[in-house]
């Protein structure tokens, strides 16, 4: 990392940092004679022994060094952003080479930073971990970390990844392995490049790489998820690679569907191999029962079981005497095409049970192409537009319901995963705001009826109806805190 040490923007009051004198604007530099690398390298300094000795740097250059006695604990400090890392590598399919231009400079970043694969999930190639990075993983313990492994064949991995010095991704996997770090992967498929024998091998070379429960001290693939690739209209001088079409998800899932109990753990059944909602909506399928999907909802934030999870709770929620606060009400729910028919199936049964009238609008995907049909890569002016076609279809009433929901995978706040690795330069904005940067605020000003989020599930969607009443704007953030663009209904 560029930075040198880390720098202090708040110290709490009453707290071991303020009685040994430390101030913001002072940046620590060394923690028990070793280098401080980042927040995460911090933490992880100051809870290894009683007595933390460090050195701050103040902001005339001068040096302090201090001992604190601190058990271990935190000192009682709020440092500034780190920067992230990005990646070196140049996939066939990489989303951020698929961008349309004109979107905040934010947005265009590969991170490639095993801080955040750690931290939430965010999957890294490991192409920018070096030998030192692979032990500063297994020393302080950052398991488990999610890999795009796309394929253990090295021939193809380099045509997958653009880079011929990553081919061997299972060399550094078993290095992981061994120093006790769990591993969640992926493949991203595309048709031609990594499936086929290609991913019988990633998939045969994983399972021989699980978690051994004989061996708890050695680390394991804990899941493997497969992804059709996802193409964007915005594809001019990449590389040509094949779309996932209904008939090649419907061929694949008549083939690997049925492999997954297979793969299943053998002492508890959890699921192991995972495949994404994607591959069922696309094949235009229903999504498979709560047996098929892991107990803990493992790689939930990579679109596998959204759908099931949804429906799961739908069918809960319907039973309880809750569900009756949507009685009467006239709501607009927009969503992506590859959702709506799920959400409309759930929103009759809704409907029947409570008495009220919401439905789904499935939106074009303007910005990105027809073929991006998941709603967390929605934009406003895509959600504005069908706003108002439907609101013209309908009599053009301005009053034509009484409230649009929009996913809240299209929106994304400052209280995200990546508030404390920014990118250098970066200008963080605490509006509710969507990709292409138009506002919450602007787009129901613009619509002239309450905009919503729809929260995780009907429980929350009703939760936000009722702030909105109350002209209170106190949503259920998880899902605006993912990465946008994440497989999200």
């Amino acid at each position: 990392m560029k930075q040198r040490g880390v720098l202090i923007i708040a110290v709490e009051s009453g707290s071991l940092a303020e009685e040994a004198g430390l101030q913001p604007g002072d940046r620590i530099l060394e923690i028990n004679g070793e280098p401080v690398l980042d927040q995460l390298n911090y933490q992880f300094l100051v809870s290894q022994k009683d007595t933390t000795r460090l050195v701050a740097q103040k902001p005339d250059g001068s040096l302090d060094p201090l001992e604190v006695e601190n058990g271990g604990d935190g000192l009682g400090l709020d440092l500034a952003e780190d920067e992230v890392k990005v990646c070196k590598q140049n996939c066939v399919f990489c989303f951020v080479h698929q961008m349309p231009k004109g979107f905040r400079k934010s947005l265009y970043l590969k991170d490639e930073d095993v801080r955040l694969s750690f931290l939430y999930g965010h999957f890294t190639t490991l192409s920018s971990s070096d030998e030192a990075e692979l032990d500063r993983i297994v020393r302080e313990r950052m398991s488990p970390i999610h890999v795009s492994v796309h394929a253990t064949d090295p021939e193809v991995r380099v045509k997958v990844v653009g880079n011929p010095r990553e081919g061997n991704i299972l060399a550094k996997v078993d290095r992981l392995l061994a120093g006790g770090i769990d591993v969640h992967t992926q493949v991203v498929m595309a048709p031609g490049l990594n499936d086929g024998a290609a991913w019988e091998r990633t998939l045969a070379d994983l399972s021989a790489r699980r978690k051994d429960h004989d061996q708890p001290r050695k680390g394991g693939v804990l899941s493997l998820s497969c992804v059709p690739v996802g193409l964007t209209g915005h594809r001019e001088h990449l590389p040509a690679v094949a779309d996932v079409d209904a008939a090649y998800a419907r061929a694949f899932l008549a083939r690997w569907k049925a492999e997954v109990p297979r793969y299943a753990d053998p002492l508890d059944g959890e699921p192991w191999l995972l495949l994404a909602d994607e591959w069922f909506t696309r094949a235009g399928l229903s999504v498979p029962g709560r047996t098929f999907y892991s107990r803990t909802w493992a790689q939930l934030e990579n679109g596998v079981g959204l759908i099931r999870r949804y429906l799961e709770h739908t069918r809960g929620f319907l039973k309880r005497p809750k569900a009756q606060g949507f009685k009467g009400r006239n709501v607009l729910l927009l969503t992506g095409s590859s959702f709506a028919p799920t959400l409309n199936e759930s929103l009759a049964r809704l409907n029947r049970a409570a008495g009220s009238r919401l439905r789904a609008l499935a939106v074009r995907n303007n910005a990105f192409g027809e073929s991006v049909t998941v709603a967390g890569l929605l934009c406003g002016r895509d959600l504005a537009y069908a706003a108002h076609a439907d609101r013209e279809a309908h009599g053009g009433r301005p009053d034509w319901v009484q409230a649009v929901v929009i996913p809240s995978a299209t929106l994304r706040t400052h209280t995200g995963p990546t508030d404390q690795y920014t990118l250098a330069g970066g200008e963080a904005r605490p509006e509710t705001m969507f990709l292409d940067d138009l506002t919450l605020a602007e787009l129901e000003r613009d619509l002239g009826v309450p905009v919503v989020p729809s929260g995780e599930n009907l429980s929350q969607l009703l939760d936000h109806l009722r702030a909105a009443e109350a002209r209170r704007t106190d949503w259920h953030t998880s899902l605006m805190t993912q990465p946008q663009g994440a497989y999200l209904p």
